[in-house]
């Protein structure tokens, strides 16, 4: 991940007690053994996520130049991948010269494999930049 990422993520193992510093009853109502652990750097929010396992992939995008036909693509190109639960996104975000889509979601939801995917991303109007790699375990 660089420095113009929006946000930062690990997946970690939540555990009652001091591993992770949440209160025992936080812990039992997540119900689950991984999380996906957000900071957002904007706001400095940290968002935690439940997930089955501990995979998760991150994709961002860089925009070039922001169509008005971007966010149909993107949604008809989601759809055709079969990824329907996007745990965590920043939206569209736009810097002085630069402008990002960030996503986080799980890969066992997908219906084909992740270069298809990359393909059919890097095919959109705009995208000159396609990154999608694993979150980090910790």
């Amino acid at each position: 991940m660089s420095n113009t990422d929006l946000t930062q993520a690990r997946v970690m193992r939540v555990e009652a007690g001091n591993v992770v510093t949440l209160p025992p009853e936080f812990v039992e109502g997540i119900k689950k053994e991984y999380s996906l652990v957000i900071l957002v750097k904007k706001d400095g929010n940290v968002k935690i996520y439940p997930v089955e396992g501990k995979e998760v992939l991150y994709l961002k995008l860089d925009i070039e130049k922001l169509s008005k036909s971007f966010l149909e693509e993107l949604t008809g190109v989601f759809a055709d991948a079969g990824l329907e639960d996007i745990l965590f996104t920043s939206g569209i975000c736009q810097t002085k010269s630069q402008c990002y889509y960030e996503c986080y979601f799980t890969p066992q939801q997908l219906t084909v494999d992740r270069e298809n995917l990359r393909d059919q991303l890097e095919k959109i109007s705009g995208v000159q930049k396609v990154v999608l790699e694993p979150v980090p375990t910790s």
